[in-house]
């Protein structure tokens, strides 16, 4: 596993993985708003009690399914950006690291042009790239742990 190039591409995806939290609650909200039956006849009282007819019972279950499934998906990426954000400001906390998360958001997040960070954080171009590669090294170790440690 290229854990610099995965490391990169979290960050790439930064916005639309935001965006994608947007579009599931959405749908989530779709879906809880049809939860009811479509009509009444599709409940049935039997002596065994209640009984829903087959396709009741199986658009309800593929909607719980679905839910689960948005609901499960939602969590993890919401989980995944708090944890990018995170690691992205925790780096930048350690001595020598000041503009690690910065340049990381300005770079891959922002899509910053290359000649317009610099001027930003105070240094030149080849600087720039110098402080990226070594930020997103960091930034590789913070997320995957040890076995990016072992393939930088």
């Amino acid at each position: 596993m290229n854990y610099i190039k995965e490391a990169e591409n979290i960050l790439w995806y930064y916005n639309d993985l935001y965006r994608s939290v947007e579009n599931m609650n959405r749908e989530i909200a779709k879906i809880v708003s049809r939860q009811s039956p479509s009509e009444l006849n599709a409940i049935s009282l039997e002596p065994t009690g209640v009984r829903g007819s087959g396709d009741a019972d199986d658009n309800t279950y593929n909607l719980m399914f679905r839910l689960k499934t948005l609901t499960d998906n939602l969590n993890a990426t919401m989980a995944e950006l708090s944890k990018v954000d995170r690691i992205l400001e925790d780096i930048s906390q350690e001595s020598g690291c000041e503009l690690y998360g910065e340049v990381l958001r300005e770079w891959y997040i922002e899509r910053t042009p290359k000649d317009e960070i610099g001027p930003k954080i105070g240094y030149g171009r080849r600087n720039v790239y110098y402080i990226k590669d070594k930020a997103i090294k960091k930034f590789a170790v913070r997320h995957f742990g040890l076995d990016a440690v072992k393939a930088i």
